[in-house]
């Protein structure tokens, strides 16, 4: 089968018993689901709020800034950054919910920084 034809999780072979397992290595229980599902109409009241703070911190670094680009760009990136969080606290972890995580991290991972860059992140984010 071609990779193209894979999702993410197929072609790590990431199952549903591979979650569990790393579910029980972090000792993340059912309580915890139910932790972060208490927060969640917190978290909706303020998804808005979340990431306007978030994204006013990155693009006032001119590099990250550089790195959105424009405002179309920037629009999608405050929708997908909306619904990352509020995933977080709707209390399911399953493969689709890994699947969506690893797709998030392969785009950051296509996006290689250089030290510099990185470095200047980690200043501006601790001023």
């Amino acid at each position: 089968m071609l990779q193209t034809e894979q999702t993410l999780f197929e072609q790590m072979r990431i199952t549903e018993l591979e979650i569990e397992s790393r579910k029980a290595l972090f000792s993340f229980t059912g309580g915890d689901v139910k932790a972060l599902q208490s927060f969640k109409p917190i978290i909706e009241e303020n998804i808005d709020k979340i990431v306007d703070d978030f994204y006013g911190l990155q693009t006032s670094v001119s590099e990250i800034a550089l790195l959105i680009g424009d405002s179309d760009t920037l629009a999608r990136l405050r929708t997908a950054q909306r619904r990352y969080v509020l995933d977080l606290f709707n209390g399911v972890y399953d493969l689709e919910y890994v699947n969506n995580r690893l797709r998030i991290g392969l785009v950051h991972k296509r996006m290689v920084l250089s030290p510099n860059f990185t470095c200047l992140r980690y200043t501006h984010s601790r001023s």
